[in-house]
């Protein structure tokens, strides 16, 4: 058993996808993490009144009356630009929580502003926080624009946010550095066997709001970007599931009972990977992966019948640098997501 060290603490913002619980109870569980709130965004796979309600009913998975107190708060129920959204088909099994059963309801009232919170949050701490960005970046990067106008709340997120790992993006080919495999967007992937995009080349969590993204990517934080580059390394696969299955406790078996739902077993061993359970593996352990630091940017610009929104460019003279994963070393992700989700 790996020694840890507590605590960081750590602030989710999530659309409730199924990759998102994998990813959330990850680091709820993680004895080195403390989680100090989880704020919902609307503008992801879940609508965003059941999607507060999933995540907050989620923490009774974790039989801690101190988990039960984790503050969840509702956020944005628009993206900053445009009006991309998942498939309504996946919206639905999301806003059901894919038929897998919570343990109890949370007693504990959720709140009703993210925006409120996270200003609130950043201004009073005294302890420098991580965040994990795991859905459309709507709130952060709303949070971030409002920023540029109250000096006070620009100047603690510079002092408190010690870092943002965000699942999103990808390098197209040429666009990725030697050595390194270049990943198309899962736009079209995602939506067969029907997709209404034209857009190839963006992933879904810069999609649905490229201007949040963009407030994120130039906000002055240290930023790791965890691409599909990394991702498409580690496949969810039959072989994972099984495992999943195996460790039977609360959580997994809410797991694996998403993981064989009819809208995600399809996926499995096909299209679907290891998206935010690696960002979440990242921010414990970030030897998991290999990242190069690059200036980049996110096309804003939409052209319907062929969109190329949301596609993540290098530029070197309007990019923001960050950190971006472009490589994972898979064994090693799944060794080290299952030791944790088996405590």
């Amino acid at each position: 058993m790996t020694n840890f060290t507590p605590h960081t603490r750590v602030l989710i913002d999530t659309d409730a996808d199924f990759d998102d619980y994998l990813a959330m109870l990850y680091l709820l569980k993680h004895p080195a993490v403390q989680v100090t709130g989880i704020t919902v965004t609307g503008t992801g796979d879940v609508h965003l009144t059941p999607g507060v309600r999933n995540i907050s009913n989620m923490l009774t998975l974790l039989d801690d009356p101190a988990a039960l107190k984790i503050p969840v708060a509702r956020g944005a129920q628009a993206p900053m630009i445009y009006s991309n959204t998942f498939p309504g088909s996946d919206r639905t099994a999301a806003n059901e929580h894919y038929n897998a059963e919570f343990p109890s309801t949370n007693p504990t009232p959720t709140l009703d502003c993210a925006h409120t919170f996270l200003r609130d949050y950043f201004i009073n701490s005294t302890t420098p926080t991580t965040v994990l960005c795991i859905g459309g970046g709507s709130n952060y990067g709303k949070l971030f624009e409002s920023a540029k106008n109250d000096p006070e709340l620009h100047a603690a997120l510079q002092k408190n946010i010690t870092r943002i790992v965000m699942m999103g993006g990808n390098l197209l080919p040429e666009f990725t550095p030697p050595g390194f495999a270049g990943a198309e967007g899962n736009i079209q992937a995602t939506m067969q066997p029907t997709p209404y995009y034209t857009n190839k080349v963006a992933e879904w969590n810069i999609f649905v709001d490229v201007r949040g993204a963009e407030e994120i990517f130039s906000s002055g934080i240290p930023i790791t970007l965890v691409a599909l580059n990394a991702t498409q390394q580690v496949p969810i696969t039959d072989a994972f599931v099984a495992q999943i299955k195996q460790i039977n406790n609360p959580a997994t078996n809410f797991l694996y009972a998403v993981l064989t739902s009819s809208t995600i077993k399809g996926g499995i061993g096909k299209y679907l990977d290891f998206w935010d359970p690696l960002a979440a593996c990242v921010l414990t352990t970030p030897s998991l992966v290999t990242t190069q630091t690059l200036p980049l940017r996110v096309e804003q610009q939409l052209n319907e019948e062929d969109d190329k929104s949301g596609m993540i460019i290098v530029d070197k003279q309007r990019g923001h640098l960050l950190d971006v994963a472009l490589s994972a070393n898979a064994s090693a992700v799944y060794n080290t997501y299952l030791e944790i989700i088996a405590r």
